[in-house]
Formats: structure tokens, sequence, C-alpha cells
């Protein structure tokens, strides 16, 4: 999900997003034992403990409920029950050919008050993989950060290597790759 190499962003928000097409997950083509939480970010938020939602997009967004449900999340940030953060993340290259509008990335954190450091913490993950590149480690921090259980982490990391878009993420591939080595089949 983000912060990360061009190939692993562009997917899920260049050229469906902004023109607020319908986006889909790699969690929805993963089987996994437990609920996902995309597309119910709220309903987990305030009925199952859910500290931390994470919606992005190109910048500039265009205002697109579907990708980011700020008018549903509006009342929580105004209760003071959620803290919000927008955080923009500049394109450091060229934009893609296909959306040369885009000026960067834009992330709107959605955080329970008593859980607004996983804000910082989230932040920070991008930071550190903008500079070393996204891995299956930062993919676990991620997860947790979200509210995901190391297991459920595990079966969801589990569950995209076996997939066959494998080749579109390069940190899964280079993965799978370094699982196979150690098991003595490459």
């Amino acid at each position: 999900m983000e912060g990360v190499d061009d190939s692993d962003k562009s997917a899920p928000f260049v050229g469906g997003a902004n023109q607020c097409g319908s986006t889909s997950s790699l969690d929805e083509t993963i089987e996994v034992s437990y609920e996902i939480h995309t597309n119910r970010e709220l309903e987990f938020m305030l009925d199952r403990g859910k500290p931390l939602a994470v919606f992005y997009d190109a910048y500039p967004p265009l205002p697109c409920e579907e990708i980011v449900p700020r008018k549903a999340f509006a009342p929580y940030v105004s209760s003071g029950k959620f803290d919000l953060r927008i955080y923009v993340e500049p394109l450091t290259e060229p934009p893609p050919s296909r959306a040369p509008w885009v000026k960067g990335i834009i992330y709107f954190l959605y955080a329970k008050r008593s859980e607004s450091w996983r804000i910082d913490a989230y932040i920070a993950m991008l930071n550190a993989a903008a500079r070393s590149g996204w891995n299956d480690g930062f993919e676990r921090l991620q997860g947790s950060l979200l509210g995901y259980l190391d297991w459920q982490n595990e079966a969801h990391i589990a569950g995209m290597l076996k997939e066959p878009q494998v080749s579109q993420w390069p940190w899964v591939r280079e993965l799978r790759e370094r699982l196979e080595r150690r098991r003595g089949r490459v």
C-alpha cells in the first residue's frame, strides 16, 4: 500500500481514482481467513477497535468520496473522536504519462484520538520506505499500524506470494526469491 517506489504506487491512484472510478484493493484478490478492513474502515474504527485508517489519492485530488470518504469521517473529526492529518508526498520524478496532472500523493490519515501517535509513525514509515524501498518489513509495520494482528499480516503476505500479480510488486517478487533461495529452490 504506500510512499514507496512508483510501481507500487501508480496502480491504485493514477488513471482511476482521480476520475472517481472504482478502485480495487490487492486485499480483495487474496483469500484470507480474517475480515479485511478495506472499504469498511469507518465501521471498523467505530465498532471494532481499528485505530487508524489511511486513504490516498493523486495530488491534487478531485473531491471523490469513493476514494477518500471525507464526508463520512467529518462528523467524527469535528466531534474530536478522530484526529485527521493530511500529508502530501511530492513526486520526485515526472508524473506518469497517463496522468500528467499528478504532482504527488495526498494521504488522509484518520486515527482514534487515543491512537494519534500512529499518524506520526505511519508518516515516518512512508519516509523511511521512500529512502530504502518498500519491503515485507514495511508491509508488516503498515498492517500493524492499521490495526491488523501479526498473524493477519503474515496471512496477507503469504497470500501475496501466491498471487499471479507478484510480478507487479517488486518487493513481493524479491521476497519470494529470497524465500525460495532459503529453501534451496533457486
